[in-house]
């Protein structure tokens, strides 16, 4: 019977935390409104959200190629990707308050 089974895209969307995401996107977009007020052009987001906290060391571990998490890599991805596509320059880099977590540097 033909067209029973999903496709990819609908696997991979299916797959995704998207509470994760969500709430990913809103500490970013709250981050960056704040700086934005300030008159600044960058805002950095650490030890604030899932992916950044400092006891949050998969996605640290999964950005830096340690571990392989696909879903976990897919997350930062849509948010990295999301943020780009709006026009903001997107940085995942390490926390160097404690060396095992990401931050973003973003900016405008």
């Amino acid at each position: 019977m033909p067209g029973v089974f999903i496709n990819a895209a609908t696997a991979r969307s299916d797959a995704r935390n998207n509470v994760v995401i969500h709430g990913e996107v809103c500490t970013i977009e709250d981050t960056v409104l704040a700086n934005v007020a300030l008159g600044t052009l960058t805002a950095i987001v650490a030890n604030v959200s899932t992916m950044t906290y400092t006891n949050s060391n998969v996605y640290y571990n999964v950005w830096n190629g340690v571990t392989t998490d696909a879903a976990k890599l897919d997350q930062m991805n849509y948010v990295k990707d999301y943020f780009t596509n709006l026009g903001y320059a997107v940085n995942v880099v390490t926390n160097v308050t404690n060396n095992t977590s990401i931050q973003w540097n973003i900016s405008w």
